[in-house]
C-alpha cells in the first residue's frame, strides 16, 4: 500500500507538468503572430527543462556506481531518441499554450492508440484483436472531442502529434532498457533533447532575446518542472517500480490526465470548463485505456499459467 501511494504521488507530480507549462511565460522575439510566438516559447521551456534536468542527472551520476560504457552507436541512438522527446514536449506545451491544459492532457492519452501499432511494428509481433477494438474506441472519443471543441483544432492537432511522439520514444526505449541502465538512458536523452530544442531556438532566432532573462515566478516554476517533475520523479519512479506490479503502474499512470484536469479546473474554473462533448469523448478514451490495462493484466496471467 505504501508503494502504491508513493507511485500515485509521482503520477500527481507528472500531472503538474501541463499546469507548470501554462504558468511559465518566457520573453521571445515578436514574430508578428501569436501562434509563432508560442512556438518560440515552447521550445524555450523544453530547452530549460531538459538542460536543468541533464545537469542535475550529470551531478547525481558522479555519486553513482559506474555502469558499462556505451558504444558510439548506442550513444547517438539515445541522443536521437532525446530529440524525439524534445519534439514531444514542444508539441505538448504548444498544444496547451494555444488551447487549454485539459485539451493537451486528454490528447496525450492517445499514446496508447499509437503504441498498439508502433510496438508490433518495431518489435515485429502481430497486432492483437483487443488492441484494434480499444483503438477504435479511442478514435471515437477523439472524434467526439474534435466535433465539440473544433475551435481548439490547432491545440488538438499538436496534442495528437505529442501523443504519437511520446509513444514513439517509449517504444524505442523499450529496445534498450534491458541492456542500458534507465539512469544512463535518461541522462543522455535529456542532453539530446536539450540540443534539439536549442537548435529549434536557433532556427527561431531566439538566442538574441537573452536566454537568462525571465521573471522570478517563471524561474521558480522552471526549477520545479525540471528538478521535481523530471529528475526527482524519474528517480523515485524507477525505485518504486521494483515493489509494484506492471498493472498497478499502468493504472496509476492512466490517472495522470484525471489529476491534471481536476487541478486545472480548480485553478482555472472558467478557462478550463469544457463542453459536455469533451468530457464524453475524454471519458470514452479513459475507459478504453483502463480496459486495455485490464486486458493486458489478464493476458499476462494466461501466459504465466500456460
Amino acid at each position: 500500500m505504501k508503494y502504491q501511494v508513493i507511485l500515485n504521488l509521482i503520477v500527481l507530480i507528472w500531472g503538474l507538468t501541463g499546469i507548470l507549462g501554462d504558468f511559465i511565460h518566457l520573453p521571445t522575439n515578436d514574430h508578428g503572430n501569436f501562434e509563432i510566438n508560442q512556438v518560440a516559447m515552447s521550445f524555450k521551456i523544453v530547452f530549460y527543462r531538459t538542460g536543468i534536468a541533464a545537469l542535475s542527472l550529470l551531478l547525481i551520476g558522479v555519486f553513482l556506481k559506474k555502469s558499462r560504457k556505451l558504444s558510439r552507436k548506442e550513444y547517438f541512438i539515445l541522443l536521437g531518441i532525446g530529440g524525439v522527446i524534445a519534439l514531444h514536449w514542444f508539441a505538448f506545451f504548444f498544444a496547451i499554450k494555444v488551447s487549454t491544459i485539459s485539451i493537451g492532457v486528454v490528447c496525450m492519452t492517445l499514446s496508447t492508440l499509437f503504441t498498439s501499432f508502433l510496438e508490433p511494428l518495431i518489435f515485429k509481433r502481430k497486432v492483437r484483436f483487443s488492441e484494434i477494438v480499444i483503438s477504435l474506441f479511442i478514435i471515437v472519443g477523439i472524434v467526439i472531442i474534435f466535433g465539440f471543441e473544433f475551435k481548439y483544432v490547432l491545440g488538438i492537432t499538436f496534442g495528437i502529434i505529442s501523443a504519437f511522439l511520446a509513444s514513439l520514444f517509449t517504444v524505442l526505449n523499450g529496445k534498450y532498457v534491458k541492456t542500458i541502465s534507465s539512469f544512463k538512458i535518461t541522462k543522455i536523452e535529456m542532453i539530446g533533447a536539450c540540443m534539439v530544442s536549442g537548435i529549434g531556438l536557433l532556427f527561431m532566432q531566439e538566442w538574441n532575446t537573452g536566454l537568462l532573462v525571465m521573471s522570478k515566478d517563471s524561474f521558480m516554476f522552471l526549477l520545479i518542472l525540471s528538478l521535481v517533475c523530471t529528475t526527482f520523479a524519474f528517480l523515485v519512479s524507477v525505485w518504486v517500480m521494483e515493489f509494484v506490479t506492471p498493472f498497478t503502474v499502468s493504472v496509476s499512470i492512466n490517472m495522470e490526465p484525471i489529476y491534471t484536469i481536476i487541478i486545472a479546473l480548480i485553478l482555472y474554473p472558467n478557462q478550463e470548463k469544457m463542453s459536455l462533448g469533451f468530457y464524453l469523448g475524454g471519458g470514452i478514451i479513459l475507459l478504453a485505456i483502463f480496459t486495455n490495462a485490464y486486458l493486458k493484466k489478464n493476458n499476462r496471467k494466461k501466459v504465466n499459467y500456460s
